[in-house]
């Protein structure tokens, strides 16, 4: 199974809000999309799925034309990130009546009940499930279908995290079965651990485009196939101690962090300080890509909170950031450099 994407573009108004020049999914690869909200993820998706008819560009599924093939958009999948269900049928009945939609045999129903974990509530109304009951109910027509292509709008919205673990474990299953998986998300925190490519998107364009399957096997102590493939370790929680708890940030949370006593200590926008054990180096790799910028030896600073660039000599430079304080962090001659090319001004 391959999917082949070739100049997809929405237009809306004349104004293009996405543009994917080329992108290619292999069966058993599971994909995360991810990205800011508004950068087209759900878009995209819905394309591909047959829910929007693009601006132009085309989109192959194994050879056959996904925009006009009827037989190729039957073998795709997409999980809303709403649960779209009869709320006064029960899992059973929907199942039954979803099979009979899709010219499905309704002998699997139980065996997929069972792989959701709802087997103790197939009776019960869908109006009474809990959220990620009703979750998991969604997920099930993708047990059901068992497509060539499986589309996941943010599949771990609003579950807790048994479900969370129960849907890694399932798409793994499905990728194993020889389906191409491409799920969006907010972050990787979960699909980090699974996923084996990460795709960037930004204001509708791809901006990263990166293979997981090193790292994974760089974490289980193996030598990856191919060393030289391009990696990305994009940790999307960072881990500091404040007081007496262990709070995880969200990089776009950081103000800057910096060197202090020896320790590396993070400023976060509501003003909070926090110490990690990570040194500033080890925090720069991490956040390789997220944003931030080495403006001094001892200071790490994520550049979304620069207010100004401020010059006091000729050799001399500070940059003033824009929380309430409106901090100002010290900024090497070489980093004002870097700085100046990075930014074009």
């Amino acid at each position: 199974m391959q999917l082949d994407i070739c100049r997809l573009e929405k237009t809306f108004e004349g104004r293009t809000v996405l543009s994917v020049p080329h992108l290619r999914i292999a069966g058993g690869e599971i994909v995360a999309l991810v990205g800011p909200s508004g950068c087209g993820k759900t878009l995209l998706l819905r394309l591909l799925a047959g829910q929007l008819k693009p601006s132009g560009g085309s989109v192959m599924l194994d050879g056959r034309d996904l925009l006009r093939d009827r037989r190729a958009r039957a073998r795709v999948a997409l999980l809303f990130a709403e649960d779209l269900l009869y709320e006064r049928l029960n899992p059973r009945q929907f199942l039954a009546f979803f099979c009979s939609l899709h010219a499905l045999p309704s002998r699997r129903i139980d065996e997929v009940l069972a792989a959701v974990g709802l087997s103790d509530q197939a009776r019960q109304p869908i109006s009474q499930l809990s959220p990620s009951a009703k979750r998991r109910l969604s997920f099930a027509h993708l047990q059901l279908l068992q497509p060539a292509l499986a589309l996941l709008d943010e599949p771990v919205e609003r579950v807790d995290w048994d479900t969370a673990q129960l849907f890694s474990r399932l798409i793994q299953e499905l990728a194993a079965q020889g389906s191409a998986v491409l799920l969006s998300a907010r972050d990787l925190a979960w699909a980090g651990k699974f996923c084996t490519r990460v795709v960037e998107l930004e204001a509708g364009r791809v901006s990263g485009d990166y293979s997981y399957a090193a790292h994974h096997a760089e974490e289980a102590g193996q030598v990856p196939e191919n060393p030289t493939a391009p990696t990305r370790y994009v940790p999307y929680k960072i881990t500091a101690r404040r007081e007496d708890r262990i709070m995880l940030y969200d990089p776009a949370e950081v103000l800057y962090a910096t060197s202090r006593d020896g320790r590396t200590v993070l400023r976060t926008v509501s003003g909070e300080e926090a110490t990690t054990n990570l040194t500033l180096q080890e925090l720069e790799q991490r956040l390789s890509g997220r944003g931030f910028f080495k403006a001094h030896r001892a200071y790490l600073v994520n550049l979304q909170h620069i207010k100004a660039i401020i010059q006091f000599t000729r050799n001399s430079y500070t940059l003033q950031l824009d929380d309430p304080q409106e901090s100002m962090i010290p900024l090497s001659k070489q980093s004002e450099k870097e700085l100046q090319s990075l930014l074009d001004y």
